[in-house]
């Protein structure tokens, strides 16, 4: 692990999103995949570590993850390390695929 509190900051911010936030499970799931993946907490698998908790977060919540295309994850996940989506394009991504 890199630092430890660049993990724990990043774990703070989807219940700062759940609560001061819009609050929905899409955005605070893509709290945790954004600021893992921003943060980068660990040496190594960043993104995977990102998009695990993220995904993890919405299988704890009863929605089936395997209903995710796995290549729009992946372009995802690149985009928002390429700066090219946000936590709120990430969000988007995910409530368009979210079902009980």
């Amino acid at each position: 692990m890199r630092e430890p509190g660049l993990l724990d900051s990043a774990l703070m911010q989807p219940e700062a999103t759940y609560f001061y936030g819009e609050g929905d499970l899409a955005a605070v799931a893509a709290a945790y995949a954004f600021h893992i993946a921003q943060n980068q907490p660990f040496l190594d698998g960043n993104k995977r570590a990102a998009m695990g908790s993220a995904l993890a977060f919405i299988e704890i919540n009863g929605i089936n993850a395997e209903a995710f295309d796995g290549a729009k994850l992946y372009d995802a996940m690149i985009a928002l390390a390429d700066k090219r989506l946000d936590k709120a394009g990430l969000a988007a991504l995910f409530r368009g695929h979210l079902t009980p």
